[in-house]
């Protein structure tokens, strides 16, 4: 796959990937289908009530912006640790330094997350194991998939995608199945959706705006489908991959939420079970639950594989700039990147080190953090697209039609990113989140200038 400083804007590029259109579009769900879905949708739900569904819509809305700014280009240009090479094309070495660098620190937090969230759902058969235990042997586990190359990882996530949507599917079956036949009719779970309880805005519209952070980190693995789309076989086939990936999953977000809040009163969700267990063990299931909490172990497991594989593409990247250790370009026989894996396993090891010594709501914590850089590197992304389509090529190229009423619909995506950012500030727990953020982001800032000093004498 062709890197930056090989590639020339005016020259079509194209994959050598080993991917098919098939495990591109399960990786991509495979890769934003995980515990910040099947965990963290219970604090949304609190917050929102009812109306999450909205907030759930709005954040389809700003994934398929992101997603098709970055599959327009990828289309034309697909290279290696895209997030950052088309910033770093696009908007200069600075923007792109520091969207690889937030890209991968963000990735680093999610597979800490998920780890942490793993061992949780794990204590549930094993009370006994200590967690970071468990965390590690998650880790190192998925650290080896990753090590075995692409060909196994598009295998492994496909197979672990086809889990995770069949299980979503399986619920909603059963939620139709018990709204048609249990207690006479549905009527009982259109009430607990909307015409009881206060209401579809049982906290109005600020209760929507607040939920927005911890919804955006159940869409962030889309980063997953932007870096496995440089792997696609055919360049063609990113953009119905993507239609095809978004489409899917809101349409199995949207509707198996919708399938809790028709059988689980909204205020009995707790931010510690996942809805979907709960729901499953209060209507008399509960080898159902048991079951449904394996899934969501796997998703977990999933979502992890692919932030190990999008976090070591970006980190090539940055090596290949002269932007990180050269040690982290180093390929091995079967061309995996091992110098990035080991770095990423260092950065793990630190996370859950950090994680085990924090209060209990660190999940919370991570997730937030995660998301506020999530932010981020779409509005960047957004920024290059805008870029991106004022040049020559630009203007020729067809846009994907996920960025459907650019470039007015970009501009307003990015508004809104600005503002759900702001309007999460008024919340405590995501205020000190956010600072953290800030930190990570002006140490990032602050090492340009030496990275680039140094660069520059090589």
């Amino acid at each position: 796959m062709p890197h930056r400083s090989e590639y020339k804007k005016n020259q079509p590029s194209k994959s050598k990937g080993t991917l098919s259109l098939g495990e591109l579009i399960l990786i991509g769900v495979g890769g934003i289908v995980g515990a910040g879905f099947f965990l963290g949708v219970g604090s949304p739900i609190r917050t929102a009530g009812p109306s999450v569904l909205i907030a759930f819509l709005l954040g389809a809305f700003i994934t398929a912006q992101v997603t098709g700014a970055v599959t327009s280009i990828a289309t034309h240009h697909p290279v290696e640790g895209s997030f950052k090479v088309y910033a770093d094309l696009y908007l200069g070495h600075f923007a792109g330094y520091m969207q690889g660098w937030i890209y991968y620190v963000a990735s680093v937090m999610t597979i800490a997350s998920e780890a942490v969230a793993m061992s949780v759902f794990t204590r549930v058969w094993l009370p006994n194991i200590p967690l970071w235990i468990l965390s590690l042997v998650y880790s190192a586990i998925i650290l080896l998939i990753n090590a075995f190359g692409v060909k196994n990882f598009g295998r492994v996530e496909s197979f672990m995608s086809v889990i995770k949507i069949a299980a979503l599917v399986g619920f909603i079956l059963f939620v139709g199945g018990a709204l048609l036949f249990a207690h006479g009719s549905t009527a009982n779970g259109l009430q607990l959706l909307g015409s009881s309880y206060n209401g579809f805005f049982p906290h109005g519209w600020s209760g929507v705006w607040q939920s927005m952070l911890i919804v955006v980190f159940a869409y962030a693995g889309i980063g997953v489908f932007a870096t496995a789309a440089a792997e696609v076989r055919d360049v063609q086939e990113i953009e119905r991959g993507a239609l095809w990936t978004i489409l899917l999953l809101t349409l199995l977000y949207l509707i198996s939420i919708g399938g809790v809040l028709l059988i689980e009163p909204w205020q009995s969700i707790n931010t510690n079970t996942s809805p979907f267990v709960l729901a499953l063990q209060h209507a008399g299931m509960p080898v159902l639950a048991d079951i449904f909490n394996a899934v969501v172990l796997v998703a977990s497991f999933s979502v992890m594989a692919g932030a190990v594989f999008s976090a070591n593409q970006i980190l090539v990247s940055l090596g290949q700039d002269h932007e990180a250790p050269q040690f982290v370009t180093k390929m091995s026989r079967r061309n995996v990147p091992y110098g990035a894996l080991a770095s990423t396993a260092v950065g793990i090891l630190i996370a859950i080190g950090a994680a085990y010594g924090l209060p209990a709501n660190v999940y919370r914590f991570l997730i937030s953090a995660s998301s506020f850089m999530t932010f981020f590197y779409w509005f960047v992304m957004l920024l290059t697209f805008v870029k991106w389509r004022r040049t020559e090529e630009g203007k020729k190229a067809l846009a994907s039609r996920l960025a459907f009423g650019s470039p007015f619909s970009t501009f307003v995506t990015m508004i809104a990113i600005g503002v759900l950012t702001v309007y999460a500030l008024f919340q405590k727990d995501q205020r000190i989140a956010f600072y953290a953020f800030l930190v990570i982001t002006m140490l990032i800032g602050g090492s340009y200038a030496f990275v680039r000093k140094r660069s520059s004498v090589k």
